[in-house]
């Protein structure tokens, strides 16, 4: 098996618990298949943002609405110990990383990435670290947003955030159990676009500094505001799982 292939396999088996979800019960054995997907959500929100939640745009209140969400991931690094499903004594630390470039889509949700066998075991002290790289990216941003902010007055501004150095993020999971079960498995990473902005108040976008008209986030211009985006980028993010009949096509990209 390839590495690549063996690391996005056990990239899906982290999801499997991030929320304590334990697979049916089925019969059918054999081995499972599994599709990574990085989804962007909530790209339609009020500012400021709570840190209980989210509240829908309204034409009463500053609000944001990203129609572009793009990221370019480099590589992904998976770090864990592997024991065996009867007999946890014995155990071995595993290592892998799949390398890209790969620039992701995130409003698509009908695209993952992958289609590889899982291996059953109980994976434990599991760390997945992912990266954006700015050689990667070349010319375009690492991380790219751009929408339309509405004032609190009605006024309409194009916004776009501009990422242009190296991006990383991790997750973590004290352990995970995959049984010999074969299903299909997609893997959700999920980036709130709203929680990206917790901490900013419409005051700072609407004195922020216009490039032709345009909001321009990055570091060379509103740099308070980039720092504070960043900030929230690099936190640990939220993952789920869903499992399909294996029967039922799916687009991947391998």
């Amino acid at each position: 098996m390839k590495r690549e292939n063996v690391f996005t396999v056990l990239l899906a088996l982290v999801t499997l618990g991030f929320f304590g979800c334990q697979k049916d019960d089925l019969s059918n054995l054999g081995p499972s298949t599994l599709g990574v997907s990085i989804q962007a959500l909530n790209k339609s929100f009020s500012l400021p943002v709570g840190n209980s939640g989210t509240k829908s745009a309204s034409a009463t209140t500053s609000s944001i609405v990203w129609d572009t969400v793009q990221m370019v991931v480099s590589n992904i690094q998976f770090e864990a110990e592997l024991k065996g499903l009867v007999s946890h004594r014995d155990s071995i630390e595993i290592s892998y990383k799949w390398t890209g470039p790969k620039v992701a889509d995130l409003l698509a949700d009908n695209i993952t990435l992958g289609n590889f066998i899982l291996q059953p075991g109980f994976y434990d002290e599991i760390e997945i670290k992912v990266q954006g790289s700015r050689f990667d990216a070349g010319k375009k941003p690492v991380f790219y947003l751009r929408g339309k902010y509405t004032t609190s007055n009605g006024d309409l501004l194009p916004v776009m955030v501009k990422v242009n150095e190296d991006v990383m993020f991790k997750t973590e999971k004290d352990s995970v159990t995959v049984t010999e079960e074969s299903i299909d498995i997609t893997s959700d990473i999920q980036l709130y676009l709203d929680q990206l902005m917790a901490g900013l108040q419409p005051s700072v976008l609407d004195n922020a500094v216009l490039t032709g008209g345009i909001i321009v986030i990055s570091a060379d211009s509103n740099r308070e505001i980039y720092r504070t985006i960043m900030h929230n980028l690099i936190k640990d993010h939220h993952c789920y799982y869903k499992h399909d009949n294996k029967n039922m096509g799916k687009k991947h990209d391998d």
